[in-house]
């Protein structure tokens, strides 16, 4: 045999092996992914036959506002629900809120799905009057109710303002609340006439608390903290205190006397004299006669308060002074209002009434030419001019809540310092 025969059979038994590793492992694997594919298809075709059938759920949510008139229930109305879901909802929510007294504009959110022309309610929320969220929340088939506050910040403002032509239009143009100017108007109406004290130049000065969202938006005023009125004489400054006694919240001097007098001297605000006390040619009985009051003249309705807290003596029509109220108050002081349009709700003989509380509005009822308030004060059984009377104070702080006062207006006057 020759030496090249020698050198083929290795090289036949090589082709033979390789030849033999090719088959059992690739033709192997070749079947094995044609019937994983095959196997494969035939699941799917399978899941095919299982799929349930589509199901649309669309979620949406209606940003309302109340309108002059309509009721909460008007608004339920729109949906497409049960009366028994409507009685659930109305329940649960007039847990929290009167839902017969929203004020016009009242922020109101309904977030509802539509599934397959079903309508159902998820969630109601209501923005009450004090910024506060009340939520009906879907749980399994109830409503359940959650309130919580959208004011998150408090933030304290002070303002100063040379008045020019009017407080009130120096106020508003300083960007100050109404609210909170009204505020410092009642703060002073014991002691100073705003028709014939307030002058150009006058200064004010208010520190006052505000609360913010969280987006930082105003949402709400609170109180005044501290007053200033700078007249040509005289500059009242009243700081907001909290006595350890009883708990209660006044406004004091910088000597702690009480800001709070016996009687106001205007019971009404933005009005103007019209008429003083003393003698005068009556207006429509044509001679002279002594006019034991102050008339305030004002447009019709405008709102008349308490001059101090007491009770109600007499109510109703009461001759040429036509709707009439007296109030009898303590230390043997009485006030009486006549003119009136209408008496405020609740007014009745008998009933206590607190100062500033608006017990009735400006009208033209009785012995009248025009629309004013005849304002008048009794002491003893005997009247008196309003605008002379010496008031009695309030309270005036001793030992140590005193003390306690003294510090705490040092910390403001630093704090305003600060702002």
């Amino acid at each position: 045999m020759s030496l090249k025969k020698l050198y083929l059979i290795p090289l036949l038994i090589l082709f033979f092996i390789f030849t033999y590793y090719l088959i059992r492992n690739f033709s192997d694997n070749k079947i094995y992914i044609e019937n994983s594919e095959s196997s494969s298809s035939e699941i799917k075709l399978d899941d095919t036959k299982n799929v349930s059938p589509l199901i649309v759920e669309v979620i949406y949510e209606d940003l309302l506002l109340i309108k002059e008139g309509q009721t909460f229930g008007q608004i339920l109305n729109n949906y497409e629900i049960s009366n028994s879901v409507k009685s659930k909802i109305l329940e649960s929510l007039n847990s929290k809120v009167d839902l017969s007294k929203l004020n016009i504009n009242t922020e109101i959110r309904i977030t509802f799905t539509k599934e397959n022309d079903l309508t159902e309610i998820k969630r109601i929320s209501v923005l009450d009057k004090k910024n506060n969220h009340i939520k009906v929340i879907k749980k399994d088939d109830n409503y359940v109710v959650e309130t919580s506050s959208i004011l998150s910040f408090t933030k304290h403002v002070l303002k100063e303002v040379t008045i020019k032509d009017s407080l009130y239009k120096s106020a508003i143009d300083a960007n100050i609340p109404p609210n909170i100017i009204m505020q410092f108007v009642n703060l002073y109406a014991f002691d100073v006439d705003f028709q014939r004290e307030i002058r150009n130049g006058n200064k004010i000065k208010i520190f006052y608390e505000v609360f913010l969202d969280r987006k930082h938006i105003v949402r709400q005023t609170g109180n005044i903290k501290f007053a200033s009125l700078a007249l040509r004489k005289d500059t009242y400054n009243l700081y907001r205190f909290t006595t350890d006694d009883n708990g209660k919240s006044e406004y004091f001097d910088s000597e702690g006397k009480s800001a709070v007098k016996a009687l106001m001297k205007t019971p009404i605000n933005g009005a103007v004299l019209s008429s003083g006390y003393g003698m005068r040619k009556h207006p429509i009985l044509g001679y002279d006669r002594i006019h034991q009051g102050v008339d305030f003249a004002a447009p019709k309705g405008t709102p008349i308060m308490a001059a101090g807290t007491g009770f109600i003596e007499k109510i109703g029509m009461n001759g040429g002074a036509g709707n009439y109220i007296r109030i009898k108050h303590l230390n043997g002081y009485k006030t009486a209002y006549g003119h009136m349009s209408k008496f405020a709700s609740g007014m009745k003989k008998g009933t206590k009434v607190t100062q500033g509380q608006t017990i009735g509005f400006v009208g033209s009822t009785g012995m009248s030419t025009g629309p004013h308030l005849h304002y008048e004060v009794i002491f003893n059984n005997k009247k008196i001019n309003p605008m002379k009377m010496k008031l009695p104070s309030g309270r005036k702080l001793k030992g140590k809540i005193l003390e306690d006062f003294e510090i705490y207006i040092a910390d403001l006057n630093k704090e305003m310092q600060v702002n």
